[in-house]
């Protein structure tokens, strides 16, 4: 059988790797988004998962239309497209060219968390477990029948990235299984809508933290969104980038959004509890640790951050 993969992210790796190892089918290379702008020079760039792929020697394509990808999987032969962490929806002619369609690996267990950033969300929401999914794609946002799902707990500190990871080499055993189903002429089962939630994608905007929130709901915020697209507050006209916090359980409880300084460690007020912030990027500066931020200020006192 002749596979693409579909993917936008390093957490297709795990796939790659395993379709590369199987001696059942044949990987015929990757699909991605076009370069683009990127960074504060905005230079024109491939995405981090080009660049591995092209460092591999593995074919990349990147369509800038949908006539461009139908007339590549056309040329290919492509029997399978497996799609992962892609970020678009595909349109049902697209859909149906492959011989056995188009199926997607999804790091929740569906139906929860359909959409974009199903990890972020679990771990904002304060699940304990996530998932995996691999189904085949329909004209919808992550509705089509399922073939396999799989449950793992979450780690308590556990960041998003982290969960990706592990998720990613899960999915790609559950991938490479369900090759073999398709093969066998195996039908997915439908997919039920009970108990379904959305996972939209987040903007930096989301990223700022609520001091009047309590600290385990900060400390989820910062698991779920601390790798992208960050977290951050406000000193005074100064933005805080926060690149490590922990609750602290060992300070008296100080007013939400207030700042303690002790030891040179940084302490923060919430609404049940004290966050201690360990790393921070200062707005147009590099990062640095609480301490050396700290030695930095004018005044000590009197501080407080929203």
């Amino acid at each position: 059988m002749n596979v693409l993969v579909a993917s936008s992210s390093p957490v297709a790796r795990p796939l790659i790797a395993a379709l590369i190892a199987s001696k059942k089918h044949e990987f015929r290379g990757i699909i991605t988004n076009p370069d683009k702008a990127t960074g504060r020079g905005m230079q024109i760039e491939a995405n981090e998962l080009a660049v591995w792929a092209s460092h591999e020697n593995i074919s990349v394509y990147k369509p800038e239309t949908n006539d461009d990808l139908k007339s590549y999987i056309l040329s290919m032969k492509i029997n399978l497209v497996i799609t992962i962490a892609y970020g678009k929806l595909i349109p049902q002619d697209l859909l149906q060219l492959p011989r056995y369609g188009w199926i997607n690996v999804h790091f929740s267990k569906l139906p929860k968390w359909r959409g974009a950033a199903p990890v972020q969300w679990a771990i904002l929401s304060g699940d304990t477990t996530s998932g995996i999914t691999v189904f085949q794609l329909d004209k919808n946002m992550d509705t089509g029948p399922i073939y396999l799902t799989q449950e793992i707990d979450i780690n308590p500190i556990e960041r998003s990235e982290e969960l990706l990871d592990r998720l990613s080499i899960i999915g790609a055993d559950l991938a490479i299984r369900t090759i073999d189903l398709i093969a066998q002429n195996v039908p997915p089962s439908p997919q039920l809508n009970t108990g379904a939630s959305v996972a939209p994608k987040f903007r930096k905007s989301d990223g700022k933290l609520d001091w009047s929130m309590p600290s385990d709901q900060i400390f989820n915020k910062y698991r779920a969104l601390a790798a992208n697209p960050g977290v951050w507050t406000m000193l005074g006209d100064l933005r805080l980038k926060i690149d490590g916090l922990r609750i602290s359980y060992g300070m008296e409880k100080i007013a939400p959004g207030s700042v303690v300084i002790e030891d040179e460690k940084l302490f923060i007020g919430a609404e049940n509890g004290v966050i201690e912030i360990e790393k921070l990027t200062p707005a147009g500066r590099n990062q640095m640790s609480a301490g050396e931020f700290i030695r930095g200020l004018i005044t000590r006192e009197g501080l407080s951050v929203g």
